[in-house]
């Protein structure tokens, strides 16, 4: 601002109407400070809003160390959280994995009958085994009358409709 002389000079401002940074002339100084200006482009008048710099990212070198590593690990690990799963995380693949060891349990089964092709209109019963285009291999787990049975996919229990 050392060169600005005086109102009437122009100058490099953010413009509140335009929201760019457009050309402007200085309106008003106030203990050589630049406080309003006109807009070139647009003929607004308003305070004066310098025009943002770009922040350079840098990198302090500062990391988060979780329980049970140490701060060595946590500075040569460049992602620390990709590290450790969140507890979200950790409940969804316990989940999964609880989902998958009972699907397995069904399916080895030695008294389970063979895979059938599942069809809206087939009757299911419970233990009933099918075989989904999309969902593969499951066993019935429960029917819900009128319509409908609960069955366990190799990826989670589905309710599909069925003739009950």
């Amino acid at each position: 601002m050392s060169s600005v002389k005086g109102p009437g000079d122009r100058i490099e401002a953010r413009c509140t109407r335009c929201n760019d940074v457009t050309g402007h002339v200085i309106v008003a100084l106030v203990g050589g400070q630049v406080v309003k200006v006109e807009c070139c482009a647009c003929g607004s008048v308003h305070k004066y809003y310098p025009p943002k710099t770009e922040k350079v990212a840098v990198d302090d070198g500062v990391r988060r160390v979780r329980a049970g590593t140490d701060r060595r690990q946590a500075l040569a690990s460049s992602s620390p959280r990709a590290a450790a799963p969140s507890r979200s995380q950790a409940r969804a693949a316990a989940a999964a994995a609880a989902v998958e060891n009972a699907w397995r349990t069904a399916m080895e089964r030695p008294s389970a009958p063979a895979a059938r092709p599942y069809t809206m209109g087939m009757p299911l019963q419970q233990g009933d085994v099918v075989e989904h285009a999309t969902f593969g291999l499951g066993t019935v787990q429960s029917v819900i009358r009128p319509d409908k049975a609960e069955i366990l996919f190799r990826d989670g229990v589905r309710t599909l409709r069925c003739v009950c």
